[in-house]
């Protein structure tokens, strides 16, 4: 099959939809498929690209939301006509894949598809916390871009039950299939790296890493905040923040104050699986728009190391409180102290949550399934798609 997978923007490496664009594209083309991913020229090195065996093409967009911490480009709308009719002009696609109901990408990739040709939506995340006006404008946006996309689609997935939720509000009439984001539990491993040969502090001091964007929405505040009440303890504890993001100078700040954090900016692939698998805890804070669970959890249990989380849904795959995972509220810094104390508190409890981490992550959130049921789901839009053709 020939496929475009279409993502708001693809910068190998950086986490949420580009990570999963990635890493079908990739376990795609390994299984002969010709696949061209089509996105925005948002933090790229060029335009067109080959990589991994398959091919990145882009087109001009602009980000003016970017430093608010809300992602959303929007396409020059003469360069991206352009880029994407040739696309189709040049062959005969067989699946458009779009990732993101919400965004303009998402809809200059569905505006030139052709008729005949099957569209399969994947939603990534739920409805996003943003401050009044953007809050507004986020839930205006759903109602207009959101709703056209979503009624595009021969088939629209889901990643998370929070997100399906989120999408049947949007459009009543759809019935989205739940399909839960893998990840290579080879390459993510308790194996990868021990503390004391990854962190620079003393081997019996508990350390809790967390990865993310740095922006409020993530819950930087919030992990702040608890950081600066477990300073104020003296608690045993050493906390290593690794990402980017519009909270950067705040999170260098903070670890400039404050003994128990250190902050290490952006990590490499290699080093990010030795943090994972080193590390007695995952920390991570997010307020809201997140699936539950997100590809950092999945990965840190994989690594075998559990994770302290905000509960942002009820019955999680993978996630049970207590076994492999301390669940905490959002947005609530005193829960988010105790979680981190139960932890460092008490290492053997962390050690069998450790194994039962990495049990769930086999069990639960293996990748290649997941392109396994993409495949089914092509080739049955693509026959849904031919049958309706040869009816009309």
């Amino acid at each position: 099959m020939k496929i475009i997978l279409a993502s708001h923007y693809f910068s190998p490496h950086i986490g949420g939809i580009e990570s999963v664009v990635e890493s079908h594209a990739k376990r795609l083309a390994n299984r002969g498929h010709e696949v061209i991913v089509v996105c925005s020229d948002i933090d790229a090195e060029s335009m067109d690209i080959m990589r991994d065996g398959y091919r990145v093409h882009r087109y001009k967009a602009w980000n003016p939301a970017e430093k608010l911490g809300a992602p959303y480009p929007i396409p020059n709308p003469v360069n991206a006509r352009k880029r994407i009719v040739e696309i189709f002009t040049n062959s005969k696609i067989d699946i458009v894949h779009v990732h993101g109901m919400n965004y303009l990408t998402t809809t200059a990739i569905l505006r030139y598809t052709p008729i005949e040709c099957p569209v399969v939506l994947h939603q990534h995340t739920p409805f996003v916390e943003y401050p009044v006006p953007f809050e507004l404008i986020e839930k205006a946006n759903d109602r207009t871009v959101g709703l056209w996309n979503l009624r595009q689609a021969d088939h629209v997935f889901c990643v998370s039950r929070n997100v399906r939720q989120y999408v049947s509000r949007i459009d009543h009439s759809l019935n989205p299939e739940i399909l839960v984001n893998g990840i290579n539990t080879d390459e993510y491993h308790p194996d990868n790296g021990t503390k004391q040969d990854v962190f620079d502090c003393d081997p019996d001091t508990p350390v809790l890493f967390s990865l993310s964007r740095l922006s409020e929405k993530k819950g930087l505040s919030v992990l702040l905040d608890a950081l600066r009440i477990l300073d104020r303890r003296g608690q045993e504890v050493h906390v290593v923040i690794a990402g980017d993001g519009p909270m950067r100078s705040v999170v260098e700040m903070a670890a400039n104050t404050l003994d128990c954090l250190e902050f290490y900016g952006k990590v490499t692939d290699s080093k990010l699986k030795r943090y994972y698998a080193a590390a007695d805890g995952f920390l991570f804070t997010s307020k809201s728009g997140e699936a539950f669970p997100t590809l950092t959890i999945m990965e840190a249990c994989a690594s075998g190391t559990p994770v302290i989380a905000s509960k942002l849904s009820e019955k999680a795959p993978g996630m049970t409180d207590g076994e492999n995972c301390v669940l905490v509220e959002p947005g609530d810094a005193d829960e988010l102290v105790e979680g981190i104390v139960e932890c460092a508190n008490n290492p053997k409890k962390v050690a069998i949550m450790s194994q039962k981490a990495r049990e769930s992550a086999e069990q639960h959130f293996a990748i290649e399934s997941r392109i396994d049921r993409l495949e089914e789901c092509y080739r049955s839009v693509s026959g849904t798609v031919e049958s309706k053709s040869s009816s009309s």
